[in-house]
């Protein structure tokens, strides 16, 4: 079981592509497989900062955070860049489909009254079929949040593409098609939000 840990955070962003960096370095010396970060575009926190990282457990996810935001260097970026810490989450891993990099992220919040491992993967099929390689999205990575607030048992999908307007056309066609709306009715999956965000 793979997992997915969002940090997030509001602050200075000038020199956020050099913390990104820094933080990419030393989660990646504690075992993370994907470090990542973004700055929200829309939403109710316009503008934070999300620190993204995956893990093969829970534990070592925790004990890194632990270890890395005592270090000096996380410590004194955190201070320069005044951060104030909004929420921590964690999700663990259910799919991924295509290249999961882009310039541009779309996260999409959304429920399930029915979850199947079964339904979920027609579901994947289908998003794929859609969505991904033809301007929509380059890959997507669905995330079952686990503990994380007001989000916890919701799924989080999140799109990765070059191109949001490509992204909103692929999504509004989706609506359109039969396979899609019936892949989604059979999980009873509603959206709840949308948030864009900018790759740093």
């Amino acid at each position: 079981m793979a997992f997915m840990a969002f940090s997030q955070m509001s602050g200075d962003m000038t020199s956020v592509s050099e913390n990104v960096e820094l933080a990419r370095r030393l989660y990646g010396a504690e075992g993370a497989s994907r470090v990542a970060g973004s700055i929200a575009l829309t939403g109710q926190n316009v503008g934070s900062f999300t620190l993204s990282t995956m893990w093969d457990s829970s534990d070592a996810c925790f004990a890194a955070r632990a270890k890395v935001s005592a270090a000096p260097e996380i410590q004194a970026a955190m201070a320069a860049a005044q951060a104030q810490p909004l929420s921590f989450a964690v999700g663990t891993i259910t799919g991924e489909r295509g290249k999961c990099e882009g310039s541009h992220v779309v996260a999409v919040v959304g429920s399930s009254s029915n979850p199947t491992d079964e339904g979920r993967q027609r579901l994947y099929d289908v998003t794929e079929r859609l969505l991904v390689g033809n301007g929509a999205c380059n890959g997507f990575r669905s995330v079952r949040m686990v503990a994380a607030g007001e989000m916890t048992g919701a799924t989080l999908n999140i799109f990765y593409t070059d191109s949001v307007d490509g992204f909103l056309a692929g999504s509004a066609a989706s609506l359109t098609d039969q396979e899609f709306q019936t892949a989604r009715a059979e999980l009873g999956g509603e959206i709840h939000d949308r948030i864009i965000s900018r790759m740093v």
